[in-house]
């Protein structure tokens, strides 16, 4: 039966005891009727290193690093400090809501049970925006890459939208399939990615020793540095927002796994990842890091890897749209959107779910990739355009990890026994690394806000510009999260028939 509590560690979990009395009171509410259900639903194919990969695929993002690289060596300093200040304390946070919430979107799950739904709601929609235009990225590089194989294609804004439609097409194709099999697909392209980066970093100490070399210009001692608007330590934030797909999907890990090891060893694959992109740009004229593999091996194999390219991006929206697709499915079974997207096709899969999230895809990918190309002024309005909504989904993306840092400093008060196994030392690193993340998180916000990302805007215009679209979208979540709530509390009662397959929630 749904109601019964599965075996395994939230079974068994003392709610509202184990933190020192004065600081955290709220107990720990128990788990929503989505927990229970997608544990016996959802086919369960994820292991290690299929979490390994996905969370490769949902974090690498070489063009915001190579941006950095342009803009001399005080770009490699901003890398570092956002690994060790996000990547790595996103990371932990994120491994540790996983083992402990082993459910379909378990960042939403733990807010709504340390905070109660509303809140949970309101991080779940803050959460699940960005996922959108984590996708749109992909799409708008794998459109990039595609011009970069022949001079003048896809120069005009409807061929660039056909593309994306074949591409959203293929998608749903995939998203028809086994998860097992969209897993494995997965895994063969982010390991050849893997192999085409590596293969390239290698490349580039070949070109190091057979030339002369000289740093680029803005790498040089004494080079200038960019005016008032300088982007470059907010940008660092985009290589490291994908760490919340795998949170989405952690009900589909395989019993029993420990998620942490996996995920440490993606977060050094992607700063490894990095650290070699970085060299081939730094090698290659013009910093285009695409070009070692033609200087060293030829043309041909400077397109193989350009195809093998096309076939990441391909696979990172898949990640992100699945991602968002879950959080679809998880606030459907909760009664916070129409229960009709809660059901799965013959392969266990939120079909309706995924069909939504890559219309709403579609459509945003219509108007920031093809309408506004059309606007005239190009140039100056959809530089303007993109930087504004890419910079306020870093801001929300940001928010969430601070609620996850703030979540597992509950935890680690409410349940001090569950920190990474009781140890102290695991707990005190835990505890330690909570605080990093927190603090970078803040840090990095305060820099998005207050340094423009477009030479178009001065950092006066962009801090009010962000801050009243961040607004905008925070005013937006919470005030849908009030009807969402009320109607999830309305609905419970015919929501645990329905998942029994007794009636239909919505009727009456």
């Amino acid at each position: 039966m749904i109601g019964q509590q599965p075996n395994g560690r939230d079974a068994t979990m003392q709610t509202g005891t184990g933190g020192p009395p004065g600081r955290v009171s709220r107990a720990i509410c128990p788990p929503a009727l989505s927990h229970y259900y997608t544990r016996r639903a959802l086919p369960r194919p994820i292991g290690s290193l299929d979490l390994c990969l996905l969370y490769f695929t949902a974090l690498f993002t070489p063009g915001p690093l190579l941006q950095l690289t342009r803009e001399g060596s005080s770009a490699l300093l901003a890398v570092v400090l956002g690994t060790v200040s996000l990547l790595l304390p996103m990371t932990l946070a994120t491994s540790q809501l996983m083992a402990l919430a082993p459910s379909e979107g378990a960042l939403y799950a733990w807010t709504a049970r340390l905070l109660g739904p509303y809140w949970g709601t309101v991080v779940g929609i803050s959460d699940w925006l960005p996922g959108l235009l984590a996708t749109v990225s992909a799409l708008a590089s794998l459109v990039t890459t595609l011009q970069s194989l022949k001079a003048g294609w896809l120069a005009e804004p409807w061929q660039r939208g056909l593309v994306i439609m074949i591409v959203l097409a293929l998608l749903l194709l995939l998203g028809r399939q086994r998860q097992r099999t969209v897993q494995r697909i997965v895994n063969t392209f982010s390991t050849l990615t893997l192999a085409i980066v590596i293969l390239s970093g290698i490349c580039s100490l070949v070109l190091l020793q057979q030339r002369a070399w000289r740093l680029p210009p803005s790498w040089r001692p004494g080079w200038p540095v960019a005016g008032s608007s300088r982007p470059s330590d907010s940008l660092v934030a985009l290589l490291y927002l994908g760490y919340s797909a795998p949170l989405s999907m952690a009900g589909e890990l395989r019993p029993g796994l420990a998620p942490g090891r996996p995920l440490l060893g993606s977060a050094l694959l992607v700063c490894s990842s990095y650290l070699l992109v970085a060299l081939a740009a730094l090698v290659t004229p013009g910093g285009e890091p695409g070009l070692v593999l033609e200087m060293a091996l030829g043309h041909a194999a400077g397109n193989m890897a350009l195809v093998g390219l096309l076939a990441f991006y391909l696979c990172a929206a898949l990640v992100h749209t699945s991602a968002g697709a879950r959080l679809l499915f998880v606030a459907s079974l909760d009664g916070l959107l129409p229960t009709g997207l809660a059901l799965l096709n013959r392969e266990r899969i939120p079909w309706r779910a995924f069909v939504t999230q890559t219309l709403l895809t579609g459509v945003l990918a219509a108007v920031l990739l093809v309408a506004l190309p059309l606007v005239p002024s190009e140039a100056a309005f959809s530089s303007v355009a993109m930087a504004l909504p890419l910079a306020t989904m870093t801001l929300l993306r940001l928010f969430v990890a601070f609620f996850c840092f703030y979540m597992m400093t509950l935890l680690s008060y409410q349940q001090p026994s569950l920190a990474l196994g009781g140890r102290a030392t695991a707990s005190w690193l835990l505890r330690s690394g909570t605080m990093v993340g927190a603090t970078g998180s803040t840090l990095a916000m305060l820099d998005i806000l207050t340094h423009s990302w477009t030479p178009m805007l001065p950092n006066s215009n962009w801090t009010l510009l962000v801050g009243s679209l961040l607004i905008l979208c925070m005013s937006a979540a919470t005030l849908a999260a009030l009807p969402a709530t009320a109607r999830a509390s309305r609905l419970g009662p015919r929501l645990f028939q329905w998942l029994q397959g007794e009636g239909d929630p919505d009727a009456g």
